[in-house]
C-alpha cells in the first residue's frame, strides 16, 4: 500500500527515503469519501477508486537517528522548506525530491536529526515571500466534526520565535485551511483558525520560554461553529474558550504540520515527543532539572 492515493492526492513514494508527498484536488470533503472500515487505530477509506488507511493517532519521539527513516506508511509523509533558496511550490517540491533521492542536501532551511530530537531551522523570507517554513507533515490522519483532537509536543525555541509551530490542516480544501497554534507578539501561545474571517484567541499572561524545553498540549473539540480550544504550556492551562475549530461541517483535518510552520524572521526550533490522538493525552510539565 505504498503507492495509494489518499483523498484524491497523487501520493508518490520515493524509494530511497520511503517519503511521500502529495498533489491535492481543489476540494475533497468527508461526503466524497467512502468509509469501508473503522477501528480504534484507523479508518479504511476509498476515494476515486483508491483505498487506504487514515490514522486516528500518531506518535514520534525521533529515536530513529536517520532523517530519511522518519517517513513511511504510518509515519511522516512529507516536508516543506519554503525559503529564499526554494521560494515557490515548484522549487521546494523539486528540492525535496532531490533531498530524498540523495541528489541534494538542504539549501538554507533545514530539518535534521540531532541526538533523538528533530531540529528545524529557517532563514527569514525575502520581501516577495509571504513566509518561510521548515516543517514535517503527516497527511494521513482522520479528524472530523464532532471529534476530539488532542496534540502534545515537547518544544524548545532555540533562537528566534516563529509565528506558528503546529498546524492541523484540511488538505482537500483550497488553501488547506484549519486550526493552528500561534505565538502572538513573539511571546504568547495562542490560536487561529486559518479560514474565513480567521477567528483568533490570544492570551498575554504567560510568556513562552526561550531556550528552554516546554510541553505544548492542545485539545480541540471540532465544530465549524461551536468548538472548543484548550491550550496548556507545560501543566498550566492558558486558553479555554469556545470558538470555531473547523472551516466547514464537512471538513476533514487530515494533515499535521510541526516545526517552523510559518515565520517572518530567522528561527531555530527543537521538537520531540510529538503525539496526536482522538483520546485524551496526559498533560505534562518539564522537570526543573530538564529546562536547559
Amino acid at each position: 500500500m505504498s503507492r495509494l492515493v489518499y483523498l484524491g492526492f497523487a501520493i508518490c513514494c520515493v524509494v530511497v527515503a520511503a517519503a511521500l508527498w502529495t498533489k491535492m484536488p481543489s476540494k475533497t470533503t468527508v461526503s466524497d469519501i467512502d468509509i469501508l472500515e473503522q477501528t480504534s487505530n484507523f479508518v479504511l477509506v476509498r476515494h476515486q477508486e483508491e483505498t487506504g488507511k487514515m490514522y486516528r493517532s500518531f506518535f514520534d519521539d525521533f529515536s530513529e537517528p536517520q532523517f530519511r527513516n522518519w517517513f513511511g506508511e504510518d509515519r511522516w509523509t512529507t516536508i516543506d522548506t519554503l525559503s529564499p533558496a526554494s521560494p515557490s511550490l515548484e522549487a521546494y517540491v523539486s528540492l525535496r525530491r532531490k533531498i530524498f533521492s540523495g541528489e541534494s542536501d538542504f539549501l538554507d532551511n533545514r530539518i535534521e536529526s540531532a541526538n533523538g530530537i528533530a531540529k528545524f531551522t529557517a532563514v527569514a523570507p525575502t520581501e516577495s515571500m509571504v513566509t518561510s517554513k521548515s516543517m514535517l507533515e503527516n497527511n494521513r490522519l482522520w479528524f472530523v466534526e464532532g471529534d476530539d483532537l488532542w496534540f502534545r509536543g515537547r518544544y524548545k525555541l532555540q533562537s528566534g520565535v516563529p509565528f506558528t509551530i503546529a498546524d492541523f490542516q484540511e488538505r482537500g480544501r483550497y488553501n488547506s485551511p484549519g486550526p493552528r497554534i500561534t505565538i502572538w507578539d513573539q511571546k504568547y501561545l495562542g490560536y487561529e483558525l486559518k479560514s474565513g474571517w480567521k477567528p483568533k484567541l490570544r492570551q498575554s499572561n504567560v510568556e513562552v520560554p526561550i531556550g528552554e524545553w516546554f510541553f505544548l498540549t492542545v485539545h480541540l473539540v471540532l465544530d465549524h461553529k461551536n468548538g472548543q480550544v484548550q491550550i496548556w504550556q507545560n501543566d498550566q492551562l492558558l486558553i479555554d474558550e469556545e470558538i470555531a475549530t473547523l472551516p466547514a461541517s464537512d471538513s476533514l483535518l487530515n494533515a499535521l504540520e510541526v516545526g517552523i510552520t510559518a515565520t517572518d524572521h530567522a528561527a531555530e526550533v527543537w521538537i520531540d515527543e510529538v503525539q496526536i490522538s482522538h483520546e485524551p493525552i496526559e498533560i505534562k510539565t518539564i522537570p526543573t532539572t530538564q529546562t536547559e
